[in-house]
């Protein structure tokens, strides 16, 4: 749904943050391809050759081989932001707040945000790429062990994501992707709708009123998932497929 909802905005500038391997990236190179667009992916390791995309792309891909907050000053537009980055409260709180101040010093609207992992396991619990680059009072106590639906604090042994710096508990002040999210909305003056398809480790939407009002078709795109009953039936079926993923019970 990101591809045709991408589509119907039609923006001049989509910026990526975290390229990883590179899968969405290509798709919306092709995308930006198809309508005239440029885009930033930003990521300080991808684990592609960046250099040859940027040759094959012909105009269609910038590459940022930095963090979120430091190459994010430097692209000119910001007309819609995929933040697939570091997956904790400080980073994507920051993000956010700085996509706002960038627009209001450059007297754009603000654009259209997509945010990844805003349902289990990063909803409420950070993860830490990197912990050192993450302020101390920020940051929560973490270990490299596994994360279960089961469970709040970190399994001894196995479970999902052990080989990463995880949080040891879920929950609680400034921990976690969505509660980044909420946290931001309430300390925002902006009217910005927050619509969540919690699919696939979760997928949230933020649709400034602004861009509704002058864009009701990218709205309908976006509302067309905020029903309760919508996003309940598939909040129900992503806790199936993470028991099957995980093994819980």
């Amino acid at each position: 749904m990101v591809g045709p909802l991408l589509e119907t905005l039609a923006p001049k500038s989509i910026v990526e943050i975290g390229s990883e391997s590179g899968k969405t990236t290509r798709r919306l190179v092709e995308l930006a391809q198809s309508i005239g667009a440029v885009v930033h992916a930003v990521d300080p390791a991808p684990l592609f050759d960046s250099e040859a995309w940027v040759n094959e792309a012909g105009g269609a891909l910038s590459m940022h081989r930095t963090t979120s907050l430091d190459a994010l000053p430097h692209i000119e537009r910001l007309d819609a932001v995929l933040i697939d980055g570091d997956h904790n409260w400080y980073t994507v709180h920051a993000e956010l707040c700085l996509i706002e101040r960038l627009s209001r010093e450059r007297g754009h609207a603000l654009p259209l945000v997509l945010l990844h992992d805003i349902a289990w396991p990063y909803g409420r619990r950070d993860l830490y790429y990197d912990p050192d680059a993450i302020p101390a009072e920020h940051r929560q106590p973490w270990a490299r062990r596994g994360i279960s639906p089961t469970s709040s604090e970190l399994l001894a042994q196995g479970g999902f994501n052990a080989h990463l710096c995880n949080a040891i508990r879920e929950g609680g002040p400034k921990n976690g992707v969505l509660t980044a999210v909420e946290d931001y909305l309430r300390e925002t003056e902006e009217a910005i709708e927050l619509v969540r398809i919690p699919a696939v480790f979760g997928l949230g939407m933020l649709l400034p009123s602004a861009l509704a009002e002058a864009r009701p078709d990218v709205a309908q795109r976006v509302r067309v998932w905020a029903p309760r009953e919508i996003e309940s039936f598939i909040d129900r079926l992503e806790t199936a497929r993470i028991a099957m993923l995980t093994g819980a019970r």
